[in-house]
Order: structure tokens, then C-alpha cells, then sequence
């Protein structure tokens, strides 16, 4: 039998509003469905399902989607989606619930015998001699060594689409430099280049002087095609299109060579001048015929060597740029020009960002953060020179500068430059998040970026940034909140069980504290263990009692080291539950990627962690002592409470005050001086200020009270939740600590922490406050017995005999809490609870809207626009329900901030190190920003920095 009763979940409770993150398969769905919980966890609806409350079953992209969320988050890193791959994109699930696209302008991977290969343009000599990249999407393979016969030189695609460019004579064996591949001397003084691309190749002739440069000038290369016709294009460059359909599928640009003047054809003062191409059709294929500006040969200012250079590309490529007063095609080109190069006009760059590339539609997602990233291959200066990013319409391959598309909206303005041979090329990224996110509001086939200088008659400002054809491919980093999102983390999971407990259970709050500060603190133990076995670095911080190790070797699965570690803390807590439905519906949400032998370890760590804490606090003082029945003396606490028969229930847990804390060193450590300073009972009873506080609690807090406003009535009981049945006030706590967590994003292994601080603050309340209670010279009689008795013997105080509380219990009966009031325990709670959430979010100023389990407050939701305003109105309610005096609540919402603010300063603190450590590598400044601002908001590290390397990523160091 699982439960002695169960709880069905109250009616009208509103869901609590998270940030809107998932994917397909929430883990709150996977974690409460699995089983009917007899605790009453079972999840609202869900959008998806049908009247007869069946759920469509998820795909199996949703479900690596789902599964790479919950790994994410448990892990603490980024787990690529790898069934989302496509030539051009690459997702992740982050650790916060977000889902991160990388969409390349050019292909970064492609299929190669059914799986993905990386594109990787280094060439490599075959066993036969030939050539080859590592990997290349169009299969490119180059010429070794060949007879006087020549032969194939470059062959392109597969063999339904296939271009290969001859050369007639011999070849030598080339020389391999990355991705450029040099035969030397294929005419006399002249040396054919050619370089991979991602899409196609290069080939360039390099003639050393003009007497070459005469033989050079005029060639045919014969080109065999399967699958594919070629004709000339208005821009003097070569159209490639599907034999069958007409569709282009490749071109070469027009072709252009230029003199060694400069170090590349690009930099100031370079001498350039453009290449004819005249096709002649063969039944197997053409003839490209290549003749080369002999007058610009002859020039005596073209300084020798000279480079020409014809390009065929096999794709639709989505590049380009214009330049003022020129019609050529430039999409094919390694670099795109932005600026006024030297003595020329100025340059603008297009670049095209298909959705249909990714498998990952922005439309309609909640996108928090997008990067340009680009490859600065040139600059004409180091010092920093202002450019441009702006949204414009498509471009294409005949875009020239008289036809650009419509500049529509500036994005962003940039300094940075890089290029230049004393700042060298450099990636950089630029935030364009205000874009994309209005890119996301409207669905469309292509997003465009345009690149463009701020000054364009500026020269210094010329820049050149690496195309899609570069190893260097732009790219756009997005990320972004789903649609759908696991609602809790396996931490915000057992908190859930931990309420529905207290709702069963009951009782005082402090036992009930204790229980949840066993349950987190054994959680932290267990999360920590396991992420420092994966490395040391990702340690949360200091244990709290201990870090096992696993047996097997294992890296252990952090959920099921939290599953196991609360599971077997409650049990021990709550001997009369069953909590094992709980356990086998957590189980069931671990990724299946998680092996047999990781959940063993994981599992083991949590027993152990549980094994401490459960020791830990044998013999702790929490055991039950004799009856409290206080006196009858004035002032001092009598019963409030009497049973069926008439007898008085005595006051609850006396003994609470000399319980083991978990964090601070006793339970007087923050004892006040008394009631308005007073020491004395009798000192007390004649003061001004209490004759004030009891004529103050006697006007608000009747239940017929005519000066208690409205708001102020249903706040008081909003905060009540002293009836069993609800969850206490610990548990209203957790409830809006698991709002304000989702509501910054806090992680699963942060929320470890953080629920871990919260619950060592408010059960170290509870030792304080009944320090307070029942430990000090004056055990202060609650507001109904001072204002019914007449007995104090100040003047100022009247007695009324029919008084009575707002307080009622389920009966119907008014009541106060069976202990004494000095100090209130619900301020002590709110003021722990308090300052632990400022401390670990950094600031007061943080607005959300709370729930409450009170039976008379069903439904009821209060906004606060700060957390100090939430605790002040906790802490006055009391006053307005009629069971303390004000300063029962002053005095303990202060000793509890002083509490938490204790433990959160010598209770499991962050990691540290004297130097500055190496933590991650991460892609790009702001997702490596992100990352160290999350370690450091989560209070895993102290300090962080970002390093950039020589490619979009840097390292992410930790102090």
C-alpha cells in the first residue's frame, strides 16, 4: 500500500509560470505520468492532448530532442541534437533549457555511405597518386602525376552530376599546401594552383613574367560533364544546370587575374583586370576557352607574377558582392569585399541564410540571444573602423550593385578589424539578436544579411571578410526558448514530493523544515559527487558532508544520483510512506543514452550522500521531550488549543530550539535582546510598547475587524497555511523558490545548490525562532489570551473576552498556533528564505507572482515587485490574522536574514582557485560570456574570463 490517504491536487491552483522553454516530450509529462502518484502530483493537460487524454506519442527527433534537454541540463554542458544535423546546421540543448542553431552559409558536413562527414578541405595524396580533401561534399578529387597525354586535372560530383576540367599535357606530381595543391611548371615559367573549396575549386595559372605570360594567355581546357549543360552567362561567367530540369546547379563566376603589385588582388593598390571565357560544346562535353587581357599583360606598371584565375563551383551559392560601377559575378568568390578598396570603388557583401537548410525553424521561437560570425581575412588598417550589419532582401548570383536588394533595417554598427599584417585575421562575432528576433515573427525561405561600411570614400575601412566557399564559412548562431519545455528538473520534482508530503503528514513547521533540509542537502551531496567525477572543474562547490566516489567506475548519472538521494532521505524521514512510485516514475525520465552502469553509479553516489546526511543527524535533538503547558502567569504562553475532551494540547516541538543546526553553530547564536528590548515579564506587561503592539494586533487581526482592509485579509491568509493539509510555511517557500528559479533560468545542478541554501536557512530558522519560543526568560502568550485576560495590569490594554483571531481552522473554530509568539515563525521562515534568495541571485529586485496552498485562499495569487516585499507582507500578516504581535515578526524576519546570511557565507561555497583555470572551450565571446556568467550566478566559481583562440572559440577560464 503506498499511502495511508491520499492528497488530490487543490482544486483551481494555478500553474506556476515558468519561462516558456521545451521540446517535445516535457520532463514534468515524462516524470508525472509514468505513474499515478498517490501523492497528488499528476500534470495539467497538456496542449497536445486529445479530449480522451491521450497524448500523441513523440517522434524520434522529439524524442532525442527531449532526451538531449534533460542530458543538458544534468550535465551542466551543451548536448548536440545529432538526428537534427543537416549539411548546413548543427543543434544543441543547452544546460538552461534553451535549444542553440548554428546555421553555415556553406556546408559544413555532408553524407558520405549513409553518415555524416565533416567537411574538412585539407588535401591529402590517395594511394594511387591523386588527390583529395579529407572530405569534400562534392566528392573532389585532383590529378596526381599524368603522361604527356594530360588527362582529367579537377573532377567534381558524383556520377549522375559530374564536371571534369581536363589539361592537355603533362602533369607533375603537386605539392600539397592545406587546401591548395601546386603542379609546377605545367608551361614553361608558368605553375597551375588549384585550391578546395567548399563547394567546388579554384584554379589558378601563376606566370612568372611576360614572356610565360604569352603562352598563357590563350588555352582551351577541355570539360566532360554527365548530368549537366553549360552556357555562358550575361556577367561573362559559365551557368552549369541540370540536363534534365534546366535547374542551375553550379557556375564559375567571371574570372579575373591581377599582378603581384600587393600581397592578394584585394589590397590596396592591386592591379586587377578581368578574363574572357567563351564555351564551345563537345558530345561529351565543352571546350572553356580562356584568353586573358594581353594588354594588360604587356602593361610595363603589371608587376610579374600574375595570377589567373578561373573557379567552378557545383552548388547554388549563397554569397556575393557588389561593387559600384561593376556587373561581374562574384558569388563564387573566396572573399567578400565591404568597403572603398584603395583607388577603387566601393564593395558591399551579401549573405544568404536559407531556412530550409535546418531542421530547426526560428519562426515563431522565443529567441534570446543570435551571432553573426564571420572570418576577417583583411583589413587595410588595424586601428578599428566602423561597419555595418543590416537585414536586406535576398541576393543572388546576378546581383550586382545597380540591382542590389532593398537595405531594409541596420542591425548592428562594428569596430572590430582584423586582417591586416600587424592584427592578422581573426574570427569575430557581432550580436544581431534584435533581428533575428523580428526574422522569428515572420516565416520566409530566406533571412539575408548585408555588409556594407559605415564611410564608404573612407579607404582604411576595406575590409575583407571569408565567403561560404572559405574554410572560414559565415555562420548564425541562435538561440532560442522552444515552444514546449520540461516544466521541472528532477531537483524541482522531488521538491513537489517533499510538498505533497508535508500537505500529508503535518505537523510544526521545524520537523518539517528539517525534513526538507535532509532531502536537499543529501540532493547537493549527490549532484556535486557526481558532476566532480566527470572532472574536478565542474564540481558545484564545496560538499556538505560528503563526495562518494562509485565502485564500478562509472561516470555516475547526476539524476539518478538526485533520484536516489531524495528518495532514500524521505523514506527515513517519513518511515510510514512508500515513496518507491516516486522513484520508478524519475527513473523513467533519464535519457536512455544513460548507460546501465552510469545509473549504477549515479544510484550508489545517492545512497550514499543519503547514508550521510541520514547519520548526520542521529541523536540531533529533534527527538520528542516532555509536554510543554507553559504557566498561567501573566504574559507567559498557556495552551490555545484544547482536544475533543476538553484537554490542552500542549505547545509544539519545545524542543526544538536545541536541535542541531545545519549551518549556523546554535540555535541562540542569533537570539534578539526580547519583545521591544525587554528582558523581563514584568518589565514588558507595563511598557508603552507592548500596551501598542496588543491595541495594534486587537484592531487589525479580529476576525469581525473594521479597520483590516480588504487586501490586507486575504494576504493574511494567503500566507497562512498553518492547517495540515496544506504545505506548511517551508513549503510555501519552496514554492516560490521553484518560481523565482524558473523564472531566471536557474539549472539543474544549480538548482541543487540553491534549494540546498534555502533549505538550510529556513530549517536553521526554525531552530532559532523556537530558541526564541520556548528557550528565553519570556515565552509570550499569544494575542488572544492577552486581549481575552484581563491580567497584564497596563492601563492602557482593555480586555474582550469575545475576541477572537482571523484565524480559523477547518471547523470553522478560530485558533492560534500552539506555541508561544515571541518570535513568529512564519517571519523567521520569510526572513531565512529571504535573504538565501538575495544572496543567491544578487539582488532584491526581482518581481513574481506566488501561490499559496492555504484552504481559504484557494486560487489566490499576490504579485510582489520585490522579495524583501514578499517577506514584509509575510511577516505583517501575521499581525493581520490576528495570532502575533508586530514585533514578533520584526525581530524574527531579522534573526532568519541573519541566519541565511551565515550559512550562505560558510555552507557549501563556491569552488576556488588561486589562479585563473582553464574550464571549457566554448563557441564564440558571447556563449562563452553566457557560460561564466551562469557558473558564477549559480555560485559554482567566483570569477570568470573569456580568452579567444584563433577560430570563433574561446576559452572560458574560472577563479
Amino acid at each position: 500500500m503506498h499511502r495511508h490517504r491520499s492528497v488530490d491536487p487543490l482544486p483551481g491552483r494555478p500553474p506556476r509560470r515558468g519561462r516558456a522553454r521545451a521540446f517535445a516530450l516535457p520532463l514534468a509529462l515524462a516524470l508525472l505520468t509514468q505513474t499515478a502518484v498517490t501523492l497528488g502530483l499528476a500534470p495539467a493537460a497538456s496542449a497536445t492532448e486529445t479530449d480522451a487524454g491521450t497524448a500523441p506519442a513523440p517522434s524520434a527527433a522529439q524524442q532525442e530532442e527531449s532526451e538531449a534537454l534533460v542530458t543538458a541540463e544534468a550535465q551542466g554542458r551543451r548536448i548536440e541534437v545529432v538526428g537534427a544535423r543537416t549539411e548546413h546546421t548543427t543543434v544543441w540543448a543547452n544546460p538552461d533549457g534553451t535549444m542553440s542553431v548554428e546555421s553555415s552559409a556553406g556546408p559544413v558536413r555532408y553524407r558520405e555511405n549513409g553518415r555524416w562527414a565533416d567537411v574538412d578541405l585539407t588535401l591529402v595524396r590517395n594511394a594511387d597518386g591523386s588527390v583529395a580533401p579529407k572530405g569534400h561534399p562534392g566528392d573532389l578529387r585532383l590529378a596526381g602525376r599524368t603522361g604527356a597525354a594530360g588527362g582529367d586535372l579537377v573532377t567534381l560530383g558524383d556520377g549522375d552530376q559530374q564536371i571534369s576540367l581536363g589539361w592537355k599535357g603533362a602533369l607533375p606530381k603537386p605539392r600539397l599546401d592545406g587546401t591548395e595543391a601546386t603542379y609546377d611548371d605545367v608551361m614553361p615559367g608558368t605553375d597551375l594552383v588549384v585550391r578546395a573549396t567548399r563547394t567546388g575549386f579554384e584554379q589558378f595559372l601563376v606566370v612568372a613574367d611576360r614572356e610565360a605570360a604569352e603562352r598563357a594567355a590563350s588555352m582551351t581546357l577541355p570539360v566532360r560533364a554527365e548530368g549537366l549543360k553549360a552556357a555562358e552567362s550575361a556577367d561573362e561567367g559559365l551557368v552549369l544546370t541540370d540536363a534534365d530540369t534546366g535547374e542551375e546547379v553550379g557556375r564559375t563566376p567571371t574570372p579575373f587575374m591581377w599582378d603581384s603589385s600587393t600581397t592578394h588582388p584585394d589590397a590596396p593598390g592591386s592591379r586587377t583586370a578581368r578574363v574572357d571565357l567563351d564555351v564551345t560544346k563537345r558530345n561529351d562535353g565543352f571546350d572553356l576557352s580562356v584568353e586573358a587581357d594581353k594588354g594588360f599583360l604587356a602593361d610595363e606598371d603589371t608587376q610579374y607574377p600574375v595570377t589567373i584565375d578561373p573557379a567552378v563551383y557545383l552548388t547554388s551559392n549563397l554569397d556575393t558582392e557588389v561593387h559600384e560601377g561593376d556587373t561581374s559575378d562574384h558569388s563564387a568568390d573566396y572573399g567578400l569585399n565591404v568597403g572603398r578598396e584603395y583607388q577603387k570603388t566601393p564593395a558591399r557583401a551579401f549573405i544568404n541564410f536559407p531556412r530550409e537548410y535546418s531542421d530547426v525553424d526560428i519562426t515563431g521561437q522565443d529567441v534570446v540571444n543570435a551571432e553573426l560570425n564571420l572570418y576577417s581575412l583583411w583589413s587595410d588598417v588595424c586601428t578599428p573602423q566602423s561597419w555595418e550589419i543590416w537585414e536586406t532582401g535576398p541576393a543572388t548570383a546576378s546581383t550586382t550593385w545597380d540591382t542590389q536588394p532593398v537595405w531594409r533595417t541596420q542591425a548592428r554598427t562594428s569596430t572590430q578589424t582584423f586582417g591586416h599584417d600587424d592584427c592578422g585575421p581573426e574570427w569575430l562575432n557581432e550580436d544581431v539578436t534584435t533581428l533575428v528576433q523580428q526574422w522569428s515573427k515572420t516565416s520566409r525561405a530566406i533571412d539575408t544579411i548585408g555588409l556594407r561600411a559605415t564611410d564608404e570614400d573612407n579607404t582604411d575601412a576595406f575590409k575583407i571578410f571569408a565567403s561560404s566557399d572559405s574554410e572560414f564559412t559565415p555562420s548564425l548562431l541562435v538561440t532560442f526558448e522552444p515552444v514546449t519545455a520540461p516544466e521541472k528538473d528532477h531537483v524541482e520534482y522531488w521538491t513537489d514530493v517533499l510538498q505533497a508530503t508535508y500537505r500529508e503528514f503535518g505537523g510544526a513547521p521545524g520537523p518539517l523544515a528539517r525534513a526538507g533540509a535532509m532531502v536537499h542537502g543529501a540532493v547537493y551531496d549527490a549532484a556535486n559527487a557526481a558532476r566532480c567525477a566527470e572532472d574536478e572543474l565542474l564540481c558545484l562547490g564545496d560538499a556538505y558532508l560528503v563526495k562518494p566516489t562509485a565502485s564500478n567506475g562509472a561516470v555516475p548519472d547526476v539524476n539518478s544520483a538526485v533520484d536516489q538521494a531524495a528518495h532514500d532521505v524521505l523514506t527515513s524521514v517519513f518511515p510510514g510512506y512508500d515513496f518507491s512510485d516516486e522513484l520508478a516514475a524519475a527513473r523513467a525520465t533519464v535519457p536512455a543514452a544513460v548507460t546501465a552502469a552510469q545509473r549504477a553509479a549515479g544510484a550508489e553516489i545517492g545512497q550514499k550522500a543519503a547514508a550521510a546526511m541520514i547519520a548526520d543527524r542521529e541523536n540531533d535533538g529533534s527527538a520528542a521531550v516532555e509536554p510543554y503547558y507553559g504557566s498561567e502567569e501573566p504574559g507567559y504562553w498557556r495552551p490555545t488549543l484544547f482536544d475533543a475532551t476538553g484537554a490542552p494540547v500542549p505547545g509544539a516541538t519545545p524542543q526544538w530550539g536545541g536541535v542541531k543546526p545545519f549551518g549556523i553553530l546554535s540555535g541562540s547564536q542569533f537570539r534578539t535582546a526580547g519583545p521591544g528590548g525587554h528582558t523581563s515579564m514584568s518589565s514588558l506587561l507595563a511598557s508603552p510598547e507592548y500596551a501598542a503592539q496588543v491595541n495594534d494586533v486587537k484592531a487589525l487581526g479580529g476576525h469581525d475587524s473594521t479597520e483590516r482592509t480588504k487586501d490586507q485579509t486575504e494576504a493574511a491568509k494567503f500566507w497562512a497555511n498553518d492547517l495540515n493539509g496544506s504545505y506548511k510555511p517551508p513549503g510555501q517557500l519552496f514554492e516560490h523558490t521553484q518560481i523565482l528559479s524558473e523564472q531566471q533560468g536557474v539549472s539543474m545542478a544549480g538548482n541543487a545548490k540553491l534549494f540546498a541554501l534555502v533549505s538550510f536557512a529556513m530549517a536553521d530558522a526554525a531552530i532559532v525562532a523556537w530558541d526564541m519560543k520556548y528557550r528565553t526568560d519570556i515565552d509570550l502568550w499569544r494575542p488572544e489570551t492577552a486581549i481575552q485576560k484581563d491580567g497584564d495590569g497596563n492601563d492602557a490594554t482593555e480586555p474582550d473576552e469575545d475576541w477572537t483571531p482571523l484565524l480559523v481552522n477547518l471547523m470553522g473554530a478560530k485558533f492560534s498556533p500552539y506555541f508561544p509568539a515571541y518570535v513568529s515563525g512564519h517571519a523567521t521562515f520569510a526572513g531565512a528564505w529571504e535573504k538565501a534568495v538575495q544572496e543567491w541571485f544578487g539582488t532584491d529586485d526581482i518581481g513574481f507572482t506566488g501561490t499559496t496552498d492555504d484552504q481559504f485562499a484557494i486560487g489566490v495569487t499576490r504579485h510582489f515587485d520585490s522579495i524583501s516585499e514578499a517577506a514584509l507582507e509575510n511577516q505583517r500578516g501575521r499581525v493581520w490574522l490576528g495570532v502575533h504581535y508586530d514585533w514578533d515578526g520584526v525581530d524574527g524576519r531579522k534573526a532568519g536574514n541573519q541566519a541565511a546570511s551565515y550559512i550562505a557565507d560558510h555552507t557549501i561555497r563556491p569552488n576556488t582557485a588561486d589562479t585563473w583555470v582553464a574550464y571549457e572551450q566554448v563557441h564564440n565571446l558571447n556563449g562563452c560570456a553566457a557560460l561564466g556568467e551562469r557558473l558564477v550566478a549559480e555560485h559554482r566559481w567566483n570569477e570568470y574570463r573569456c580568452t579567444p583562440t584563433e577560430d570563433p572559440e574561446h576559452t572560458l577560464y574560472v577563479r
